[in-house]
């Protein structure tokens, strides 16, 4: 969920497509078959080491533009939570804006802002990230601005009880103003019974409003710290050099207490959880629907991705193509493959214009999860949903933000990176075979949650 952002949208897009055009050229072999390897060669340029505190480094140059992404994630998401304190990694993060030893509240932002820069930030299951793209000659600037918050931000009550007002004053206006999203959360609690998988980013908002000033700051000191943190630097940087700045500005942060991993995930569910939903105050009827992957076996992710494609991205999708322009009984799907740890989810949503067609989508979509359980993915469905996963993987290299975030996610799934180029190759290689014994493993009555949204 967002805390600030300044909107640079031409300087961007003309951003984007220089560096797609710069990756391009280093890739002119790129094979146009789904079953073909990458281009020989080919390796993503990235470094990764540790300060002395504990703190992940990770650089990757890119010269094609003279921008840099900076992004220092802690592994503080809502996992970290105890019961209770629904809401408390969120309220951490929009705290970590609110000024530090040097730095005033907000002064992030402005000194952010000043040089043209652009930056965000965002709480999930898993993390806290906060990130921003900025000209590469102010990499220093960045560097220190995040230093000094991870070693000296100024948490208060006063700032406290601010944040939160404002963070619950603002979720309760989304949520009177678009009444639909309080399904989101629900939904997830039924799909991850797991109560530490399962916690939504702020829920009804009540157990936020109790927590306490020494809850807030007990988090703090257990999961903002160095060596529960990983810095990622991608852009146009000489490695030397952004190793001297990293030391200069990081290694003489103090440690933490050791940060145990999460808990692995317990998920037991008898059969099909179907419930019904009707607080929806919306003139509109639909549906969440999910199935739970876990625990994974050897090639699943690569399938499931797969999978993903064929079901949901692009408009000739199956389900779009078949809920929307074939039977016409939905106006909205969409959806996508969830990874909570070692969790799976591929989840699914559905608007429509009255119950009934809500029942008959729900029922098409199964009818087309059966069809691939019964073999039904020809070579050219592969091969198109392949193109167009290759196409948005090397997207997501060729922007320094992205790029960043790939790597984060790699390193907080325990990947090693020096795997990511091989990757690829692994999800070409999926075959129609793989997806239907994944199908017929995973997608089972025990593992599926359907939720319908009213009226009745």
């Amino acid at each position: 969920m967002s805390v600030f952002r300044t909107l640079k949208t031409r300087m961007r897009k003309e951003a984007l497509v220089v560096a797609v055009a710069a990756f391009a050229a280093l890739f002119p072999a790129l094979p146009a078959g789904g079953q073909e390897s990458m281009a020989p060669g080919w390796a993503l340029p990235v470094q990764e080491y540790r300060l002395k505190n504990g703190l992940r480094v990770i650089l990757s140059e890119d010269d094609s533009l003279p921008l840099v992404t900076v992004a220092v994630a802690y592994r503080a998401g809502t996992v970290r939570e105890k019961p209770g304190q629904e809401g408390l990694a969120y309220l951490l993060e929009t705290l970590m804006f609110q000024g530090s030893e040097n730095v005033g509240p907000l002064q992030h932002v402005g000194y952010i802002q000043k040089i043209g820069g652009e930056l965000n930030a965002t709480t999930t299951f898993d993390k806290s990230l906060f990130y921003q793209t900025l000209p590469s000659n102010q990499l220093a600037l960045a560097l220190w601005l995040e230093s000094d918050r991870m070693r000296s931000v100024r948490i208060t009550g006063a700032s406290i009880e601010q944040q939160r007002s404002r963070l619950l004053e603002e979720h309760l206006r989304q949520m009177a103003a678009e009444p639909i999203i309080g399904s989101f959360s629900i939904f997830d609690t039924l799909l991850y019974p797991d109560l530490l998988y399962g916690r939504p980013l702020i829920g009804s908002g009540e157990q936020m409003g109790r927590l306490t000033d020494a809850d807030v700051s007990a988090f703090h000191r257990a999961f903002y710290v160095p060596n529960n943190a990983v810095l990622c630097i991608v852009g146009s940087i000489q490695a030397a050099k952004a190793k001297d700045l990293v030391a200069r500005y990081f290694e003489s942060i103090p440690p933490g207490p050791d940060v145990p991993a999460p808990l692995p995930p317990r998920f037991e569910q008898e059969g099909e959880v179907a419930v019904f939903h009707p607080d929806l105050a919306a003139p509109t009827a639909g549906f969440h629907l999910g199935y739970r992957i876990h625990p994974l076996q050897p090639g699943d992710a690569y399938a499931l991705k797969i999978l993903e494609y064929i079901l949901l991205k692009g408009k000739t999708a199956r389900l779009r193509a078949r809920l929307i322009d074939k039977d016409r009984t939905a106006y909205h799907v969409s959806g996508g493959l969830e990874e909570r740890g070692a969790a799976r989810a591929l989840k699914i949503f559905c608007l429509t214009n009255n119950v009934v067609m809500a029942d008959r989508s729900h029922r098409a979509v199964m009818s087309e999860i059966e069809r691939i359980r019964q073999g039904s993915v020809s070579e050219d469905d592969l091969e198109k949903a392949k193109r167009f996963f290759r196409t948005d993987y090397f997207r997501r290299l060729a922007t320094r933000q992205e790029r960043a975030f790939m790597l984060l996610e790699a390193s907080f799934s325990d990947r090693p990176l020096s795997s990511l180029p091989n990757e690829l190759d692994s999800y070409l290689r999926v075959t129609a075979r793989n997806l239907t014994a994944l199908v017929i493993r995973h997608f089972v009555p025990r593992n599926k949650v359907y939720m319908r949204l009213g009226p009745r």
